[in-house]
Formats: C-alpha cells, structure tokens, sequence
C-alpha cells in the first residue's frame, strides 16, 4: 500500500537498525520488496511486520520508545510460551533497538474469522474453543506466577479499576460526550462502589485485552497476541472482555449460553466449585467496568492519537453499558450519565463521518 511505501522511505534510520537485526538472524530480504509487509496496527505505536522469507515467514515487532513494555512482552511471551499456552514464540530479541522477531500467527484472528461466518453453530464452535483456552491460560500459568518477574508483582486492584473509570470520565464523557457531569461527585461515589466490590474478588492470570482482534487461530489452535499488560486479575473481566467485545458483538441468548459452557469448564476440567448466580453477577459488573475501559480508549485513540477508526465501536460498548446497568438498580447516576452519552452520540458528527 502507499502508506508502506511511504513507510519504507522515510525511515532510513529504522532501516538502519532492522537490517543488521534481520541479518544477525539469517534473514536477507530487501526492505523495499514485497517480501516485507507493514501490518495493520489495532490501538498500540508498535509497528508488525511481516516477513516472508524461505517458504515460511515471521513477524518483526519495532516499539517506537517503551523500553518496559518491550521487557514486558518478552517476560510475559517467554513465561506462557514455556507454561505451554498457545502464544507467539519469541525467536530474538534486540532489546537496546526494542525490536523482536516473532513466530507468524498468521491473519486468522477470532475476529476475521467471525465476521466470514454466517453459521451460528460454527460462531458457537469458534468461541467454545476460545473460552477453552481462555480458562487454561487463566489457570494453568497461575500455579507459577512467581516464576515470571513482571507478573510477580503485579495485581489488577481498587486503583487499577479507579485509573480506568476516571479514564472513562474524561475520555469518554468529558471530551467525547462533551457532558458537564453536574452529578460528578455521586458518580465517583459510584465507581469507587464498583471498584471495591471488584477488588474482593479472587485473581488468576489476566490478559487484559482478551478481545477478537488479539486471539488467533493457527493450524486449528487458539493463540493469543498482545498480552504485554497481563497482570493477576479476575476471571470474568477477560470473559467480558470476549463475550462483550465492540468488535464483534453477539446476542444475550449466545452470550449465556458460552458462560454456562465457561463456568462447566472451571468446575470440570479445573476443580472449581463456582457459584453460578455470584459468578454470573460479578461478570456484568467487570463488564460494565471493561465496557467503560473500551469507551475511554476509543475516545483517546480517535480525538487523541487520530485513529479514527475506533469511532464505529462507540455504539456497541455503550449498548453492552445500558444493557448491564438495566440489570443495577444501585448505579442511578451512572446510568442517567450513560443515557446522556448515548443521547449525545446520536447527534455526533465523529460518529457519521
């Protein structure tokens, strides 16, 4: 495409640093061929790139600046790879130039895949799958976690719930929605409600955008991509984050039909002892919670980062919101705060474009 190309040509101190990089590994292509492809990008300023090279291909990863996130996702990737979960094998690293050479997961993500898919049954199947692997990386590499540096330490907590609904606050509400929020202090008194009814909950391994676009599907296997902001977490706030994804959006009938399939697999396969109306509770709240996290992103992104693109989810993450809400009688200005939202949508113009 024209922005590849684009891409190419400017960056001839990038060139510069990939080259000997590619080289160090064996890997002699031309930069400017057809043999080097600029990757769509979703919400990161990471640059993929896949490389197709002697019949198979890789995927290089350059991080624009993020020395952390860069250590992140090697200590991360290398933990799961090594627990036995489906993630990208990590085959170099230059961590001085924040590059990595990566395993292709290939373009089947859950996401390209659903929106070919005009079967329910097959739709069904593909998420069954998901929610398979889904509770084995939650449970599995849990057992070890103090094995992993950068998870050793981490938790998804009252402050992380807080950081992402004052996000929603001003992303969203504030600078999208362009709301006054004349109630502002009975809805803090809200979210604060919210993230210390979370924060009792117990925590396993959590993804953190276990979403469509970063579960892929590889010789017939579930992987997952982007796992870089993984930290101890709650179970159902990567459920939700699948079962209630923008992105992709599937009716309540599936949706309780694949959590009754999800919470079998935790009593089942894992010996848990779920108690089915708590747990079903407690993962439309985290929805409510992630939903909000999702608005706030779109909003940042679009008026931000001018990724435009995120402006279309809008509607869908704030259906999942009323939706949840309809079901919480106890976050009154919460919901009033979202009908506004959702009124002002409809006149916004970002959204029509």
């Amino acid at each position: 495409s024209e922005k590849a190309g684009l891409l190419m040509e400017i960056n001839e101190s990038l060139k510069q640093k990939i080259e000997p990089f590619l080289k160090k590994n064996k890997v002699s292509i031309s930069l400017n061929s057809d043999n080097f492809i600029l990757l769509a990008g979703g919400g990161s300023d990471r640059s993929y790139y896949r490389i197709l090279y002697n019949d198979s291909s890789l995927v290089l990863m350059v991080s624009p600046s993020d020395k952390k996130e860069v250590t992140a996702f090697i200590d991360v990737g290398k933990f799961l790879f090594h627990t036995g979960i489906g993630v990208p094998e990590i085959i170099d690293v230059d961590e001085k130039g924040l590059m990595l050479l990566l395993e292709d997961m290939g373009d089947d993500s859950l996401y390209n895949i659903l929106c070919h898919q005009k079967n329910e049954t097959d739709v069904l199947g593909y998420y069954k799958k998901v929610l398979l692997f889904l509770a084995e990386m939650q449970i599995r590499p849990f057992l070890g976690l103090v094995q992993c540096n950068y998870l050793k330490h981490r938790s998804f907590g009252y402050e992380e719930f807080r950081w992402e609904t004052d996000y929603f606050r001003e992303r969203f509400l504030k600078q999208f929605c362009s709301l006054s929020l004349p109630k502002e202090v009975l809805l803090e008194e809200e979210f604060k409600k919210l993230a210390t009814c979370l924060d009792r909950e117990p925590k396993y391994f959590m993804h953190r955008d276990f979403q469509s676009q970063n579960i892929h599907f590889k010789n017939g296997q579930v992987k997952a991509i982007d796992f870089q902001t993984a930290t101890k977490g709650l179970l159902q706030y990567d459920l939700a984050s699948v079962l209630k994804d923008a992105y992709f959006v599937i009716d309540q009938k599936m949706r309780a039909e694949l959590i009754d399939f999800y919470i079998d697999i935790l009593n089942k396969k894992w010996g848990m002892k779920i108690d089915h109306k708590e747990f079903i509770k407690t993962f439309h709240l985290v929805g409510m919670q992630r939903n909000m996290q999702a608005l706030g992103a779109f909003a940042f992104l679009g008026l931000q980062k001018g990724k435009k693109g995120f402006f279309k989810h809008i509607p869908a993450a704030l259906a999942y919101l009323e939706e949840a809400l309809l079901l919480f009688p106890d976050y009154p200005v919460l919901k009033d705060t979202v009908s506004e939202a959702a009124e002002s949508i409809q006149k916004n113009t970002l959204l029509k474009n």
